[in-house]
């Protein structure tokens, strides 16, 4: 029978596993070329298009409400 872990013990391996992830996910940004910050200013910069997308979006929608049937 296995022992009981310790709660310091879980917390020990779960920030291990955390880490390892964190690792993992930093070499996979490497390969892309993308070191430090540059893939959330990546992100953030993706996003920011996306806004403005929607917003051109929603004003032209608003626009076409704007001319509907006046009676």
């Amino acid at each position: 029978m296995p022992k009981k872990l310790s709660k310091d013990n879980k917390a020990y391996k779960e920030a291990i596993a955390g880490y390892d992830a964190w690792i993992k996910q930093n070499k996979k940004f490497e390969k892309q070329g993308l070191y430090g910050t540059d893939y959330y200013i990546k992100r953030v910069e993706e996003l920011e298009a996306k806004v403005e997308r929607l917003e051109k979006k929603l004003k032209a929608n608003k626009v076409k409400q704007d001319i509907g049937w006046e009676e």
